[in-house]
């Protein structure tokens, strides 16, 4: 059975927050900090990764209806 539009679009939120999120906290944490051995070849290959994440996921996001479902009526 198919998810309807709000729950496509909620779990869309959660895996993009969660996604974000952790991305984020490897930029304060690894990248901003000096201690941390970080070349210019480690930011490509994940910039790499995570654009190639993200992609994945438009297209998920494009295959999905853009509409709430409509439920049919009993006859």
């Amino acid at each position: 059975m198919k998810k309807s539009w709000p729950e496509e679009r909620s779990e869309i939120a959660i895996w993009l927050s969660g996604f974000l999120g952790i991305y984020k906290k490897w930029v304060d944490k690894i990248l901003d900090n000096d201690d941390h051995d970080v070349t210019k070849i480690k930011i490509i290959e994940l910039l790499a990764e995570w654009i190639s994440k993200l992609e994945e996921m438009k297209l998920q996001i494009i295959k999905m209806p853009d509409t709430p479902k409509r439920q049919e009526e009993d006859i």
